[in-house]
């Protein structure tokens, strides 16, 4: 590591004064970590000043990341904290601010922290923060002279990945300034006057984290200021120019073409297949298919992408094919794919299955047990109930998080979703999945049955686009069976989610007892016979009763399932039993259902297999 030291240092890079113990040559500093600087020793990094100890949370590492060392973050559970900013405040900067940081940032979701004390919530909004939000740069900063929280987030200020740029915000009392190498992005004088004190929250660096929020910072960290003046403008850019060969350092890239996303399927049919993948550079992709092999069929896109789908099509019905994707860049390089099989939607008179997993969000481990206990009973198509990731703008979360756990399900059987509130409508879900426009709702038909997908985040009343699509398609549907998913529940037993079942405190005059604006289209479900209204967003299994004009009724009711146990954080049912719920159970699970013409059996395994659920159904003629 020494040795390591010792090269950095002689590198023109570091040569720059004002990276190294610059305390007598940097006026108006106020804190100064730098990688290189003092020892990280037993949990614990003292910062240049020799007037701040910084406490690690989770495990940052200390590693090579180009031309220099960097504290490596994860992006999960990885930041540092410098202790409650309540008892730091009269160190902190009170009236003029500058926030300077060398950062190189592997992904971002809708936000991330990168040095602050801020709260933000419906309440309160106080403090600074240097971070970034949906892509992009960020400073945010409320003032005594404001109104709420200012946010420097422009368009010009698109982070550009896995490089290493120099970031730094000002506040002079009056204009608050954003930076990215030495090239001012924005400024704004919506505040004035001293910085707004929070009444909560930590002093941290690599992380946004108040009472409500935890946003931390997936990349690395080399060298962050906080100053109690704003720097000029000229000081700013002198510093980016010194170090302008760290600014243009790449990095390299492997002369390989890879997989980032291996190939999965989407919105199969009877006759016909999607088959997408993404790769590391932009290729053609062309699928190679057939029901036998060697393969002697094949089906090529158009153009070069990063994000590739072919459309397979002139299938049979109920028919296994085998597959393989051969993607290839504009120098020739390629990627090829295992062999692969899927199976073509069957007819109306055929027995088929399905399984539905809900709230996957950023937990692969879970993920990937939930997904593998699915397609070991090797389901026809996966209905997935939302929240696919836990941050939709994080690609990342994309690629780790869902498409790497859940390969072998996604390569081999369809999947079918409806967005949830944490994709936050990002254009990854639109990239990502190939669905009938406008894809944030649509219907397909699978067997004897009919599915129609809805965005319950957009509103749902009479007069709502979807609530008018959805009344005309259910009235047209000749299906034997019925099913609706959306991410909330129309009924649910959530101790807080809708109204807090521990103290009586609730929004409305009695318990809402599930989501009000998907429960507008109740109406709808018991006027045209759905069968299964399927929902995830609450953290736990639940099967109601059958119901109808909020009764029990056996014979005419809908059953509403939530299916929330993908791999979200698991949530507690209220203490007492509500007059709906059949059967509530906190795991994580998976759902796995089978039909044949009139007749359905539904089951509920947990992530070790135990299956805690069933009910068969059987229409009369």
């Amino acid at each position: 590591m020494r040795c390591a030291l010792i090269a950095l240092l002689l590198l023109p890079v570091l040569a720059n004064s004002s990276w190294a113990h610059p305390d007598k040559k940097d006026p108006g500093l106020v804190l100064h970590f730098a990688v290189g600087g003092h020892p990280i020793e037993d949990g614990e990094w003292e910062d240049e000043t020799h007037r701040w100890t910084a406490q690690l949370v989770g495990k940052p590492a200390v590693a090579m990341l180009g031309p220099t060392e960097a504290l490596a973050l994860n992006g999960t559970t990885d930041w540092l904290t410098l202790g409650p900013g309540s008892e730091l405040q009269p160190r902190l900067p009170q009236k003029e601010l500058s926030v300077a940081a060398w950062v190189n940032v592997a992904d971002a979701g809708r936000s991330g922290g990168i040095a602050g004390w801020m709260q933000h919530d419906r309440q309160a909004q106080a403090g600074w923060m240097l971070g970034t939000r949906a892509g992009r740069w960020c400073f945010a900063l409320a003032g005594q002279g404001g109104q709420g929280l200012t946010y420097l987030n422009p368009a010009s200020a698109e982070i550009d990945f896995h490089r290493w740029h120099y970031v730094v915000a000002t506040y002079d009392g009056q204009t608050m300034r954003l930076f990215v190498d030495g090239k001012q992005q924005a400024e704004s004088t919506e505040q004035s006057g001293e910085i707004r004190v929070p009444a909560a929250g930590d002093l941290t660096l690599g992380a946004f984290v108040d009472s409500r929020n935890r946003r931390p910072l997936q990349g690395a960290l080399f060298d962050v200021k906080v100053y109690s003046r704003a720097l000029s403008a000229e000081e700013i850019a002198a510093v980016a120019k010194k170090n302008d060969n760290l600014i243009a350092w790449t990095p390299p890239v492997t002369t390989d073409l890879e997989f980032a996303v291996k190939p999965y399927l989407q919105f199969g049919t009877t006759d016909s297949m999607i088959v997408m993948s993404e790769t590391t550079r932009p290729s053609t992709m062309v699928v190679e298919y057939g029901p036998r092999s060697p393969l002697t069929e094949r089906a090529e896109s158009a153009g070069r992408r990063l994000i590739n789908e072919v459309q397979l099509t002139g299938l049979k019905p109920q028919t296994q094919y085998f597959y393989r994707v051969v993607s290839t860049d504009e120098s020739g390089r390629s990627a090829t794919s295992e062999l692969l099989s899927f199976q073509t939607a069957p007819t109306a008179d055929a027995a088929w299955s399905f399984a539905v997993i809900g709230d996957t969000q950023r937990n692969p481990e879970v993920t990937r047990k939930v997904a593998e206990g699915a397609y070991a009973l090797r389901p026809h198509f996966l209905l997935h109930c939302g929240d696919v990731v836990d941050d939709g703008h994080a690609r990342n979360q994309w690629v780790k998080d869902l498409f790497e756990p859940g390969y072998r399900l996604m390569s081999r059987a369809t999947t079918f979703p409806v967005i949830g509130n944490h994709e936050q409508n990002s254009h990854w879900y639109y990239d990502y999945f190939a669905l009938p426009k406008p894809e944030y709702y649509y219907t397909f038909h699978y067997g004897n049955s009919q599915f129609f997908m809805i965005d319950s985040n957009k509103p749902l009343g009479p007069d709502s686009e979807q609530y008018q699509w959805l009344e005309t398609e259910l009235a047209a549907s000749k299906a034997t069976w019925k099913f609706t998913c959306h991410h909330h529940p129309c009924f649910s037993s959530d101790v807080d989610d809708y109204g807090n079942h521990l103290t009586g405190e609730y929004k409305e005059p009695q318990p809402a007892w599930g989501d009000l604006n998907a429960r507008q289209l109740v109406p709808l479900y018991e006027k045209h016979g759905v069968d299964i209204a399927f929902n995830g967003h609450i953290h736990v299994y639940e099967r109601t009763w059958p119901l109808l004009r909020m009764t029990v009724n056996q014979k005419k009711g809908v059953r509403y399932i939530t299916s929330g146990g993908g791999g979200g954080g698991l949530e507690d049912p209220a203490p007492q039993k509500s007059w709906f719920s059949l059967h509530v159970k906190k795991a994580h699970h998976f759902c796995y259902a089978t039909i044949q013409d009139r007749t359905i059996q539904f089951k509920a395994y947990d992530i070790e297999d135990r299956l805690f659920d069933t009910f068969e159904l059987t229409k009369p003629e």
